[in-house]
């Protein structure tokens, strides 16, 4: 599981891939719930979710949202993603709309790492 991404959108096609997008995106749904946020794009029980472009454009607006206006729950919401504060340190973006654009990189990648993780060890725990 230590695919080298570009960007968020790689992310996204590698766990449509795998066939783990709706896990990926339940995930983000579980960790939005746990920070107490709603969830910035819609999704049902059933998996049904928007496309792969419109989910990535609503987290950037709900990330830039939270940086700039309600800071407390953006840490809330990495602290339930579990997102290491040395990746914030990757960032280089000196405005808040590229800062955005990172930090929905960030948060998807250790995402996309637990869902991975949790997807490879499942399966070989069922023998």
């Amino acid at each position: 599981m230590s695919e080298s991404f570009v960007n968020s959108a790689s992310i996204l096609m590698a766990s449509r891939k795998a066939g783990l997008r709706n896990k990926l995106l339940r995930q983000i749904a579980k960790d939005y719930d746990r920070a107490g946020l709603e969830l910035p794009f819609s999704g049902d029980a059933g998996g049904s979710f928007p496309s792969d472009e419109e989910v990535l454009e609503q987290l950037k607006i709900s990330i830039y949202r939270l940086l700039m206006e309600r800071f407390d729950a953006y840490m809330n919401l990495m602290y339930a993603a579990d997102v290491r504060e040395s990746s914030f340190r990757e960032i280089e973006a000196d405005d808040p709309v590229a800062a955005a654009e990172e930090v929905v990189f960030i948060y998807l990648r250790r995402q996309w790492q637990k869902v991975s993780l949790r997807a490879k060890y499942d399966s070989g725990s069922a023998g």
